[in-house]
């Protein structure tokens, strides 16, 4: 099981018929092919039991799961599951909240690719200028910020976001912050910061965040379909909130994890540094939610699978929003709620993966 402190979460099973308890038995089909990039086929063919996943679907459909969008699982670069639940469906944007992050790290890894930011060890404040001297709460160690700080969460600034949100400017929010310790001492979870990491993109590339990750992302992966929200600060001049929000369809979200799988790569072309890749799954931290480990602005779980195990690199978002990376077991999971702030509704999928997904794995790729 995953560790003691992730709850395990199963809504009573009184058999809350969601539709019907009349309606059909949920019957396990491959999921559609269209022309979007995926290639799909039976979870079967691909090493997976069905009936643990058909088991899964239907706590779903009978409520035992709650508050579910959908469930996408990809193996060996082949989706093998994919399944809408509560009026969603393929084409429909979901938002992917702090899951976001993950798509954010993946940014910062190009502009290095590509020559705009030359180390993650560079100081943040010579990015901002014009802040110079009008930053509250000034402490000379702001100084020793670096973006490794942000990718880590690290800087010794924890972002109040509920207070950030009414501001209007949300990077001077985040450099007004009172350290609270030495940058790179301790985990300090700021979605601000992060904010403040995507200007850093556009600075140095001098390309808007939307045009940066259409330029070397999104286009490449075939991604046109998704909704960035535009931040109201007036510092930032409409940076993309890329602290959160990004709103993709759930099989672009899967093709970002395949992406990561694929060490940097999608359909033979190469996206992203391998190097990039390992650095960012690595860890670099501990984080204060539940003591796992923590890399840049992505979380590693272990999980056990027969005795073994399992370890997997993880984006979470609020209301049940995760991308879920098992290299060793060639596996992609997507989930997307709308458990948004419940616990721990949202955090139904680490259950789903432990009792449903892993366990249907029988053979190697």
């Amino acid at each position: 099981m995953l560790k003691s402190w992730l709850p395990v979460v199963l809504v009573a099973s009184t058999a809350v018929c969601l539709s019907g308890c009349d309606r059909a038995p949920y019957v396990y089909g491959a999921p559609e092919q269209v022309d979007d990039g995926w290639t799909t086929a039976s979870a079967a063919d691909h090493g997976m039991q069905t009936a643990h996943l058909v088991e899964m679907v239907e706590r779903v459909r009978s409520g035992e799961y709650s508050g579910i969008n959908s469930i996408l699982l990809a193996r060996g670069g082949v989706l093998v599951l994919e399944e809408y639940f509560g009026g969603f469906d393929r084409n429909q944007l979901h938002s992917m909240r702090s899951a976001s992050k993950a798509l954010t790290s993946a940014l910062v890894g190009i502009a290095i690719d590509q020559g705009h930011i030359a180390s993650i060890d560079q100081p943040l404040l010579p990015y901002f200028p014009e802040y110079e001297g009008s930053i509250e709460n000034w402490d000379e160690r702001k100084r020793a910020i670096t973006l490794r700080h942000l990718l880590s969460m690290t800087s010794g600034i924890r972002g109040n976001e509920d207070a950030m949100y009414p501001t209007d400017d949300w990077i001077k929010f985040y450099l007004d912050q009172p350290l609270r310790a030495d940058p790179g001492e301790v985990f300090s979870y700021a979605t601000s910061g992060v904010v403040a990491v995507g200007n850093v993109i556009t600075r140095a590339s001098g390309l808007s965040v939307p045009a940066f990750t259409n330029r070397y992302l999104f286009g490449p992966m075939g991604i046109s379909e998704y909704r960035w929200p535009i931040t109201n600060s007036l510092g930032s001049q409409g940076l993309a909130m890329t602290g959160g929000g990004l709103n993709l369809r759930p099989r672009d979200m899967a093709k970002f994890g395949q992406l990561y799988l694929n060490d940097g790569s999608w359909d033979g072309q190469r996206l992203i540094s391998q190097q990039w890749i390992k650095e960012s799954t690595e860890k670099h931290a501990t984080s204060d939610l539940y003591g796992e480990d923590f890399g840049y602005l992505w979380r590693m779980i272990d999980r056990d699978l027969d005795g073994r195990v399992i370890r997997s690199f993880e984006a979470w978002g609020n209301g049940g929003q995760f991308i879920m990376v098992f290299p060793a077991l060639e596996l992609v999971a997507v989930f997307t709620g709308e458990n948004y702030g419940l616990f721990p509704e949202m955090e139904q999928p680490f259950d789903m993966v432990e009792r449903h997904v892993l366990p249907s794995i029988d053979a190697p790729m």
